[in-house]
């Protein structure tokens, strides 16, 4: 029955679709929030990681990674003159997420330390926040276009604590339900299917177990 209810499936006449509900006022934007990783083991992990790198890390960074290790970060964004991305999440050691997680880079992760360079997060597109760690300006931090030539990193800030500063955040505030989200659908003309129902659970759970807190290292 609910089934038929929400999806809109059954042999009864159809409904005409209710006009999307108005949803909650939108917070407002402030200060970078994130919603860290586990961070058991962090002093070694932290350790093996320079050690697997072979170059320690700017002191700025390491102390997030070992408050944090890293985490994810939605609802953030950071502009300069020559960059406008949101920033999905902050790259972490041991119990990290596994899409957030230095182990998932690959390759990508020995062409940047080739050029002296740290993948550190990532935006929605795919592209890169990457901090030096070696050569001038080390310890500053740059953004790199995954798709586009010629394939250079672009200055953002001097150091990691200036690319946080540069980051606001908005907080998530009123998660949307299956059902909030089937009626926006249907106002909308198109009709919510189960396999777009489990989707949006899915989201709804990892979204709720988030826990955004005003960045401080």
């Amino acid at each position: 029955m609910i089934l038929k209810k929400l999806f809109g499936r059954g042999g009864a006449s159809p409904v005409p679709p209710a006009a999307e509900p108005p949803r909650p006022p939108e917070p407002e934007r402030g200060p970078m929030l994130i919603s860290g990783f586990d961070t058991a083991d962090i002093e070694p992990l932290a350790a093996a990681f320079e050690k697997r790198l072979k170059a320690e890390l700017p002191p700025q960074y390491r102390r997030f990674l070992l408050k944090y290790n890293g985490g994810e970060t939605p609802n953030t964004d950071f502009h300069t003159g020559e960059v406008s991305s949101d920033l999905r999440a902050l790259y972490g050691l041991g119990r990290a997420d596994p899409h957030y997680h230095f182990d998932k880079l690959g390759r990508s992760l020995h062409s940047c330390l080739k050029q002296g360079m740290l993948p550190i997060g990532e935006n929605a597109w795919g592209d890169t926040i990457a901090l030096r760690l070696s050569g001038e300006g080390t310890g500053g931090v740059y953004f790199l276009y995954h798709d586009r030539a010629p394939r250079d990193f672009i200055f953002l800030t001097e150091d990691f604590a200036g690319f946080t500063a540069l980051c606001s955040s908005k907080p998530l505030g009123h998660i949307r339900s299956v059902e909030e989200r089937a009626e926006g659908l249907r106002a909308r003309g198109r009709t919510p299917t189960p396999e777009l129902a489990a989707m949006w659970e899915k989201e709804i759970t990892h979204m709720a177990a988030l826990r955004q807190e005003p960045l401080e290292f």
